[in-house]
């Protein structure tokens, strides 16, 4: 499953309002260069947090500044990988 693909599908989530939200289409863009405000990128990662089964601790003083790095975090804290985007969306509605 592509990393990216999940982030746009979480963030869309997380910003229902909005579904023209550009897709972000590089692990190295800032998030503060996309259309991720700063309480969307909470929710985002709570939402991998959930997805990702991480420990609530663990996520509450980590602050991504980009994909990559949340990337990088879930990969290293994750308790088990998502079955699928269509999954994940289900599971954080």
């Amino acid at each position: 499953m592509n990393f990216l693909d999940l982030l746009n599908a979480l963030a869309r989530v997380a910003k229902p309002s909005h579904q023209d939200l550009a897709p972000i289409e590089s692990m190295d863009i800032p998030f503060m260069q996309t259309d991720i405000d700063s309480l969307d990128g909470l929710l985002v990662l709570m939402f991998m947090s959930m997805v990702y089964d991480i420990d609530d601790e663990l996520g509450k003083d980590f602050n991504p500044t980009t994909p990559q790095e949340l990337y990088d975090f879930c990969q290293q804290h994750k308790k088990r990988e998502p079955e699928s985007i269509e999954w994940a969306v289900e599971l954080c509605k």
